[in-house]
């Protein structure tokens, strides 16, 4: 399995999918959007999961989408 380009997540968009939920993250940064399954217990370590290995996305698709949950900046 592959690595991604290190990011932090500005939004998330949750979908409950055949099997299991699949989430769609929008990073700070970058030309694209992950998806991927929720495999974890905690949907913080899911969205760093997925951006750390999920598929990638048009970000243009996934920036139409709702927003389930907004990542504040931290300065």
């Amino acid at each position: 399995m592959s690595t991604n380009i290190e990011n932090k997540p500005k939004q998330v968009t949750w979908f409950n999918g055949c099997g299991g939920r699949i989430g769609i993250v929008v990073g700070e940064s970058g030309e694209h959007a992950y998806i991927g399954m929720a495999l974890r217990h905690d949907e913080d370590d899911d969205v760093d999961h997925i951006m750390k290995y999920g598929a990638k996305f048009p970000l243009d698709a996934a920036l139409l989408l709702p927003v389930s949950k907004r990542y504040t900046q931290e300065s």
